[in-house]
């Protein structure tokens, strides 16, 4: 009977440490689950931080584009992830050479459409996903420094001067 009562409780003693190893499972997976909400949550707040940045960008160069004569300073929010808002072209060999790096890796992940049908690019691409290569309607490039410029996002936000002159048909970017 002593050893009965003794196989008896090692047999509970197994049981429950199975109940306790598949509640431990059972955890890690809900938290698992748990983080990949919420990083998924937290990528698309960017992606929709970024997609506004290109909508209100866009709106004020059209805002400018309407009026005769304007010269302002606008700020727009950006993820933190991204550290430059470059305006050009990777189509030709000609750069700024102060953003000699950001221009040939602009470049390098960039298709040869992205290369000749866009002038704004948000460094650097990958963190930027879909909006690092965009087209921008009625604006002057002409002045930017070697066909390609950037401009420093500080903590989540770049500052872009837009001027429009009487007679000017497009928007001109300069720097603040």
């Amino acid at each position: 009977m002593f050893l009965t009562n003794n196989s008896m409780n090692k047999r509970g003693a197994i049981e429950l440490s199975f109940g306790m190893i598949f509640s431990i499972i059972i955890m890690i997976a809900i938290i698992g689950v748990a983080i990949y909400a919420i990083s998924t949550f937290l990528s698309i707040g960017k992606t929709s931080q970024l997609a506004m940045f290109h909508q209100k960008f866009q709106e004020n160069v059209e805002e400018v584009w309407a009026s005769s004569i304007t010269n302002k300073v606008a700020s727009f929010n950006i993820p933190s992830s991204v550290e430059f808002v470059c305006f050009g072209t990777l189509d030709g060999d000609s750069y700024n050479s102060d953003f000699e790096d950001e221009y040939k890796e602009l470049k390098k992940y960039s298709s040869g459409f992205e290369q000749k049908n866009t002038n704004r690019f948000l460094y650097p691409p990958g963190k930027s996903k879909e909006f690092a290569y965009k087209k921008i309607a009625k604006i002057d490039l002409s002045e930017i420094i070697d066909e390609f410029d950037c401009f420093e996002a500080e903590k989540g936000v770049v500052k872009i001067r837009l001027v429009k002159e009487e007679f000017s048909p497009l928007v001109r970017i300069e720097h603040e």
